[in-house]
């Protein structure tokens, strides 16, 4: 008979806890609530005339238009060439956030075009920002 409380109990207890944090209005992630939407000022930039191995940078600016937090959550730069810096990946609703793209032209020759896809938490979860730049070579130049 003790055996039998002691496991009615012990089932007791453990219902009510698995209970208790999974109700829980109060654990539940702000990030879930509301809509996520965003705006970027722009989406593609020409650096114009390079030099093989000069290396330049872009800052992206977007803002959240949502509701909900927006989260930065993949960042792809498409190839060894590029640098992605995120200062914050984590944007509250109103709030601005910044993508710096870096952009090594060393090796590169002639007109290029990069993608980099950035993925967020929702809404248009996928934004490729492009970078464009001519990139003289002397090297091949002297070759050609």
């Amino acid at each position: 008979m003790v055996r039998v409380v002691i496991a009615g109990f012990m089932l007791l207890i453990l219902f009510a806890c698995g209970q208790s944090s999974k109700n829980n209005p109060a654990k539940k992630d702000s990030i879930q609530s509301g809509t996520v939407e965003f705006v970027f000022q722009e989406e593609f930039h020409n650096f114009g005339k390079l030099k093989a191995g000069e290396v330049v940078a872009y800052t992206f600016v977007f803002k959240n238009t949502g509701t909900g937090t927006l989260l930065v959550t993949d960042v792809d730069p498409g190839c060894g060439c590029i640098e992605v810096n995120i200062a914050e990946k984590q944007i509250e609703p109103g709030d601005q956030g910044q993508i710096e793209i870096v952009y090594n032209s060393a090796g590169e020759v002639g007109k290029n075009v990069k993608p980099v896809t950035i993925t967020f938490n929702g809404g248009r979860e996928k934004v490729n920002l492009v970078i464009q730049a001519e990139v003289e070579n002397e090297m091949i130049k002297l070759y050609s």
